[in-house]
Formats: C-alpha cells, structure tokens, sequence
C-alpha cells in the first residue's frame, strides 16, 4: 500500500498536535485576539473591549463551535460567533474589518512555524548523531562501490559526514523558508484593507507583531498557496 507523504495517519504525536482541530481552533482564537488588541492600538475599537475579546478567546470550546457549524454551515463565522457569545454586549467588535481568510491563513501560518520548529529540532538531532558517528568512525574501512561494482576502500565516516552535510543542508532550507511560509495577513475583504481604513497597514502589522511571525508582502484576501507548497515539498 502506498503512504502518502502528508497523511495523519503516520504523522508523529507531536505534529498531529500541530495540525488537530482543537490546534486549529487555538491558533484563530490567537489571531482574533492579537486583531482586537492591534484596533485598540489604533483607537478603533474599545481597549476594554479588545481586553474581554482576549480574555474570552480562552474560553471557547471545540465543541460550540461545531455545534454553531452544524447550523450556520460556515466554519469561520462558527468560531466568530462562539467568541462573540464568550464577550457579551463588546462581542460585537470580534472580528471586526476582517474576513474569513484572514485569520484561516494566518493560523496556517502560525501551525506552519510549530510544525518547522518541529522539523528543525528532530533534524537537528539527526544531524548531530550524524556528525558523531562521522568522528566516531573516520578510519573505519569499507568497500567502496562503482556502477555496482566492488570499488576501492572508502570509511564509513565519510559516508556519515556526506549524510550529515544533507542535514545541515535541510536545516538551512527550515531557515530559509520560515519567513515565506510562516506569515500572516490582516487585509478584510477583497484584500484592499478599506474596512481597516488609514490604519489598514499599521493593524497588520501589529497583529504579526502580537502574534511573532511576518506579514505577507502584498496579498489579496488570500495568501499565496504557492508558499505553503514550498513547504509541502
């Protein structure tokens, strides 16, 4: 039977973590929180309500929120009401300017950087291993081959070290793709920032700022899929 690379089935404990709902649902409440915060910055909203909002975000459960899909059939606005209902008469600031992709493809971003600190730490570890069985056997002789043939000698620990520079390798591609996959937007509808008005820019970059990860250069209401094939691949 074929496995496919990114099935949950054989992922780790660790990254399925990364990728559960309950994560999911964790990761947009952070943004709502980190948006209402970044209005009140800019006096668009309340800052007592943007403090309730976040306040809130810790208590909304996995299980409202599917209960609010099952009868609404929109999964964002699921979460947008649930909050709401956690905020009593300041719920009606949640979410406020933003449309949906918003905060889906910012908490994207937000697993895609758990899911390459992941990546980085077990890579890290292979790599270290590597590098110790390089030393460890610098002088072992073995057969060294050529179109399939028997060859002259070579060492093990040559072999080791060309597997350990592979890793260090791929922790230079984690590095490098961190700030292209892992970001955020905070753009509203369209992509145009209008509903943000003057401060549309300022919003989105303080929301990143709360959250510690980057914003897009430019987007439309959705972030470039192109960004996270990269990190697929």
């Amino acid at each position: 039977m074929a496995i496919h690379p990114i099935e949950f089935r054989y992922g780790t404990d660790e990254m399925k973590q990364v990728w559960s709902e309950e994560s999911k649902l964790r990761k947009l409440l952070q943004v709502e929180a980190a948006l209402a915060k970044a209005e009140a910055d800019v006096g668009m909203i309340p800052v007592d309500s943007a403090r309730e909002i976040s306040d809130a975000a810790d208590s909304v459960k996995l299980e409202r929120v599917t209960e609010i899909e099952d009868e609404i059939h929109h999964d964002m606005m699921a979460v947008v009401l649930a909050l709401s209902e956690q905020c009593e008469d300041e719920g009606k600031w949640v979410h406020f300017g933003a449309t949906s992709n918003d905060m889906l493809d910012t908490q994207v971003g937000l697993q895609i950087k758990d899911s390459i600190e992941l990546l980085r730490i077990k890579t890290l570890a292979v790599l270290n291993a590597l590098v110790n069985q390089a030393d460890e056997h610098k002088t072992t002789v073995c057969v060294g081959r050529t179109h399939g043939q028997i060859g002259v000698p070579t060492t093990y620990g040559l072999r080791f070290a060309v597997w350990a520079s592979e890793m260090d390798r791929h922790l230079t591609r984690l590095d490098e793709l961190t700030p292209r996959a892992a970001v955020g937007q905070m753009t509203g509808a369209v992509g145009t920032q209008a509903a943000f008005g003057q401060d549309g820019s300022e919003i989105q970059r303080r929301v990143m700022e709360y959250l510690g990860r980057g914003s897009v250069e430019v987007s439309t209401q959705i972030i470039q899929r192109h960004r996270h094939a990269e990190f697929v691949v």
